[in-house]
């Protein structure tokens, strides 16, 4: 069975890569990328093993563990490039899955990334040769159980994620354990920000990469260390820790396939509404006065509130900022108005975000298309249902910036320059999200997937709209950093700069976007439906 499961994988991706040629640019770009790391690898090696065992240990337990993040965060927001080997796509043969979990598994390492991964992990476990026989053995076990828990943890992962969006109370569930997280940051980056970086190096990382040797994402990298040592029993524990570590996912991942492969696909089970809101009178923050619009905004809006792909969406955006203020500016021992980047990211990643706009709500286009020549109307709804939770938030972002760092004087110069990214990256993604539009997951699919066939237009459509975005975003950032850098003076140029740029990018992308919208409506449809 592991055979046929392995054939029908590579058949279907020699279909792919014929039918799509995106596919197979980007699967040259691995094998290329494949390849420059080599002499990398090597260098590493050798540097490694000239090394002190415990600095090498040490070494390659913060490498382990670095890859083991990137393992669950990359397949999660690309777990839909892949889905030749979707479980769910053997509902209708009756396979057991017992019989179809070692095809699962082995088609799942036979991709480049796991490749690559195998070949780096291994490549500095060789590291450990010149320690004798034993070590080396035991240091590519380590490399060998480490990797199989990698590939089967992300699609535990991913799949995880996918159920922790899909419905209500789960969406709450994860709402809670994010925030959560969050505020366990807080205080390690306000340590981090107090020592500074070297000092962080010098007295808490120690303690940090040996806590993480005595977990399974780093004890395959300390294991040959306690086998020099003389613990044998240290290797012991350390590999089968890691070795009940992968049994624990092989049983979820178990459970996952078994799932679906009895289990129709979930949409949600909607909710029970008190009272009809499409046309709703009260007044509201960036509202539009158009029934036709109100009604594309309140549609939007409630998407926003409790479509998964959405929320997904809503989180991305506030990925990068979060990471900036909490993590790279205390880390790196920035100057404090470095801080400043957070509101400005946090107002670009929300309207450069949107470019694929128009795909997302594909179900409800056919009934904006046939309603008439709505173009302009219904893309004032839809860009003024992103700005009511995009402008507020990136204004209290911004303030708590400022406050963070006392330098109220800059308020101005700040507002204003995140007024006109804000503006003028909704104003492109309105156009974008007409001109060069991609399918994405439907309504109930996984949000982090993406559908067969899109990944050629996803490309176009991102390379295009960021290359706008480039080309006028600095138009309305260089007065706020030359109020910074040069005389205050600047900060009263950025806000009425960023205000009028803003606001005459985001009307002119809406009219320009509802224009399109009229004119390609058929093509428009095909191209999302």
């Amino acid at each position: 069975m592991a055979a046929a499961v392995i054939g029908i994988r590579l058949r279907s991706q020699a279909h792919l890569l014929a039918r799509e040629p995106w596919r197979a640019v980007i699967l040259g770009l691995g094998l290329v990328w494949l390849l420059l790391m080599l002499p990398s690898l090597v260098w590493g090696r050798t540097a490694l093993a000239l090394q002190p065992g415990d600095i090498r240990a040490d070494a390659l337990v913060a490498v382990f563990t670095l890859v083991a993040v990137g393992w669950v965060v990359v397949p999660i927001a690309t777990s839909g490039l892949d889905d030749t080997l979707d479980p769910a796509r053997f509902r209708s043969l009756g396979v057991a899955a017992g019989r179809l979990m070692p095809g699962l598994a082995a088609g799942a390492l036979l991709t480049i990334p796991a490749i690559a991964t195998s070949v780096a992990l291994a490549g500095l476990a060789t590291s450990w040769a010149a320690d004798g026989v034993g070590a080396l053995a035991v240091a590519l076990a380590g490399a060998v159980l480490t990797v199989a828990c990698l590939v089967v943890g992300a699609r535990v992962a991913a799949a995880w994620t996918a159920d922790a969006l899909s419905s209500s109370r789960s969406r709450l569930t994860t709402l809670v354990l994010a925030a959560v997280g969050v505020a366990a940051l807080v205080p390690a980056a306000w340590q981090l920000h107090a020592q500074g970086l070297e000092a962080f190096i010098e007295v808490d990382a120690d303690t940090l990469i040996h806590q993480l040797g005595l977990t399974p994402l780093g004890a395959g990298a300390a294991a040959p260390l306690a086998l020099v040592a003389g613990d044998p029993l240290g290797v012991v524990w350390r590999l089968g820790m890691q070795a009940a570590w992968l049994a624990l996912l092989l049983g979820a991942w178990r459970a996952i396939v078994d799932r679906a492969l009895v289990a129709p696909p979930s949409i949600g089970t909607g909710t029970r509404r008190t009272r009809d809101e499409v046309l709703d009178p009260r007044p509201s923050l960036f509202a539009p006065r158009e029934s036709a619009a109100r009604a594309v905004r309140t549609r939007l809006r409630r998407a926003w509130r409790t479509d998964p792909r959405y929320l997904a969406m809503l989180a991305g955006a506030f990925i990068l900022p979060a990471l900036l203020g909490l993590v790279a500016v205390p880390g790196l021992g920035l100057d404090e108005r470095w801080l400043y980047v957070c509101p400005l990211a946090l107002a670009a990643s929300s309207g450069w975000g949107r470019h694929n706009d128009v795909a997302y709500d594909s179900t409800a286009v056919w009934m904006d298309v046939t309603a008439g020549s709505l173009g302009p109307a219904v893309m004032r709804g839809r860009m003024s249902a992103a700005l009511a939770w995009a402008a507020p938030s990136v204004a209290v972002v911004a303030l708590a910036m400022l406050a963070v760092t006392g330098r109220w004087a800059d308020a101005p110069g700040l507002l204003g320059a995140c007024a006109g990214v804000m503006g003028l990256t909704l104003g492109i993604s309105a156009v974008a999200s007409v001109l060069v539009p991609y399918r994405v997951p439907a309504p109930g699919q996984s949000p982090f997937g993406a559908e067969v066939g899109s990944v050629g237009a996803g490309l176009l459509a991102q390379l295009a709209s960021s290359a706008a975005t480039l080309a006028l975003v600095p138009l309305v950032l260089a007065p706020f950093i030359l109020s910074l850098v040069v005389a205050p003076w600047w900060g009263a140029v950025a806000l009425a700069l960023g205000v009028v740029v803003g606001v005459g990018g985001y009307l002119g992308g809406v009219r320009l976007g509802g224009a399109a919208y009229d004119a390609r409506a058929g093509a428009l449809l095909a191209a999302v439906a």
